[in-house]
């Protein structure tokens, strides 16, 4: 049985690391994904590795989640609710200016195939 707390672990870790490569082999081809204050959506693994790795390359070098505040597990979904944090390498709206430093609450809802594979994501913070 998979432990999908453990796999939202993994792939965060991944994230936090820079590992598109790594997060490539957690994500479903088709991931529904959708950071809604944002107005960010897409249906494509391939397209939202590239806007990680762009985002990490070029806005936010630094970023990263910190540890959970607190994660909740309901069959295959998990919430996880964490800081996102970072230095705006550019000016970036709703994040902030070149050189200035960040802390975002973000709520993450994740649901998991059965075998453990990141099928849906919402990003809301």
């Amino acid at each position: 049985m998979v432990d999908f707390a453990q796999a939202a672990e993994r792939l965060i870790k991944a994230y936090n690391r820079k590992d598109f490569k790594g997060m490539e082999a957690l994500i479903a081809p088709d991931i529904d994904f959708a950071h809604f204050n944002r107005d960010f959506v897409l249906s494509d693994r391939n397209a939202l590795l590239e806007v990680l790795g762009g985002f990490a390359k070029s806005y936010v070098p630094d970023r990263h989640f910190e540890v959970p505040e607190r994660v909740t597990v309901a069959g295959s979904i998990v919430v996880r609710e964490a800081w996102y944090v970072g230095t705006a390498a550019v000016d970036l709206p709703g994040f902030g200016a070149a050189g200035e430093g960040f802390r975002l609450k973000f709520c993450s809802v994740m649901r998991f195939d059965a075998e453990g594979v990141l099928v849906e994501w919402k990003d809301h913070g």
